[in-house]
């Protein structure tokens, strides 16, 4: 089996509000073996949504609809799926009770309205919500089965994980596990990364993804078995052979950011931090992390820094430890060329403690992308992880 989901709301449409609820569901799903296939957003029109829930139901057994639950003229989630599934509403009194003692408990008069929320579809399976004052259900139309939840996070989830869920499991036989597992990789490019392991991304269980974000990239292995050990086992293969493909790049589960702080910690290693760029991507990026920030011991942001004769002579030399009593320190450097142009040039160096020359790494930039400082921040921190990764196998990092 597999779903589709759709997210009910004028809100969502117009980016006022964020559909976060689709994610955790696609997440809760992946734990009784549904993958969810699409995702699709909807406002409060009737005719869309009645149009969205039949093109759904074509392709898919199983539709989740979230919102449109509630008791006003545009929550119309109720009517639109009775009328894609060609089912009256029906009246429950149960229902209505459980709504108005909901009221009482708040000490709130119930409005009229209310009462459209006692209403489903005939025939449907009905998940009656201790949270809120809008039920839940199951319609079904020739073996096609769609669910509606409330819209408000907290009953959705709570719903999901206590009723909807268990409903699946016990009603269609759902024992399948959808297993996910993510590696992080930084330090070569996405087609490097993809050219490395594209024999193993066709394959239909496992299935093998790449997604890049911020220079650095998450590998999503995702497999179906029949508990979590029987995924786990289809997994193991194709992660070792991604551990020896990138090896060198990879970060196992942890970001860049998370690798480098515990590696500072770990090496007892201590920073000074030098740009030229007021937005100060590498300070940014190792103070993501409590253990990186601690590391830190001086950090200096200067649009005007001395220049010699090329910006990488400058950036070897601020990065060098000619200072006896920095022999506890390394010194990292990240130098962003100025211009009008948005392809800049970017140097990274660090000077280490027992190195006579610096590390030294750059690229071109395109500071016309929102995310530029990102690149720049990633560029730093690998040549920093580099640096301690190799450092382990050497004497311990002198303490200050």
């Amino acid at each position: 089996m597999h779903a589709e989901i759709i997210a009910i709301g004028t809100e969502l449409v117009l980016g006022a509000t964020v559909d976060t609820n689709s994610a955790y569901l696609a997440q809760q799903l992946a734990t009784i073996g549904v993958p969810v296939r699409r995702v699709t957003l909807v406002g409060d029109e009737l005719e869309e949504i009645v149009a969205a829930l039949r093109q759904a139901m074509a392709r898919a057994p199983l539709v989740i609809c979230s919102g449109g639950l509630g008791p006003t003229s545009d929550d119309l989630t109720r009517a639109a799926i009775a009328e894609a599934t060609g089912r009256p509403l029906i009246f429950h009194q149960t229902l209505l009770d459980d709504i108005a003692a909901r009221f009482a408990a708040f000490k709130r008069p119930m409005s009229a309205s209310n009462r459209q929320q006692a209403h489903v579809p005939e025939g449907a399976y009905i998940i009656r919500n201790p949270r809120g004052t809008a039920p839940a259900f199951v319609a079904e139309r020739d073996g096609r089965y769609v669910a509606a939840l409330p819209g408000v996070p907290q009953e959705l989830r709570y719903l999901t994980e206590h009723a909807l869920l268990p409903y699946l499991r016990q009603h269609h036989g759902l024992a399948e596990v959808l297993l996910v597992r993510e590696v992080h990789a930084a330090g070569l490019t996405e087609a490097e990364a993809s050219e490395r392991l594209g024999d193993l991304m066709p394959g239909v269980n496992p299935i093998v993804g790449i997604s890049a974000k911020r220079g650095q990239y998450t590998i999503r292995i995702a497999a179906r078995g029949t508990g979590r050990d029987d995924a786990e086992r289809l997994i193991a293969p194709v992660l070792a052979a991604i551990q020896e493909r990138l090896a060198g790049f990879l970060l196992d589960e942890e970001t860049l950011e998370q690798r480098v702080g515990r590696l500072l910690t770990e090496r007892g290693a201590r920073l000074t931090v030098i740009e030229n760029d007021p937005a100060a991507p590498a300070f940014r990026a190792i103070s993501a992390t409590a253990a990186g920030r601690r590391a830190i011991r001086q950090a200096i942001i200067q649009t005007d820094l001395p220049l010699e004769e090329s910006y990488e002579s400058t950036a070897r030399r601020l990065a060098h430890l000619a200072d006896p009593r920095e022999s506890s320190t390394a010194r990292l450097v990240a130098l962003i060329e100025p211009g009008d142009a948005s392809m800049r040039n970017v140097h990274v160096a660090l000077g280490t403690p027992h190195s006579e020359e610096p590390r030294y790494a750059t690229r071109g930039v395109d500071f016309g992308l929102p995310d530029a400082h990102d690149f720049v921040a990633t560029m730093a921190l690998d040549l920093l992880r580099r640096w301690l990764e190799s450092s382990a196998h050497d004497s311990p990092a002198p303490q200050r």
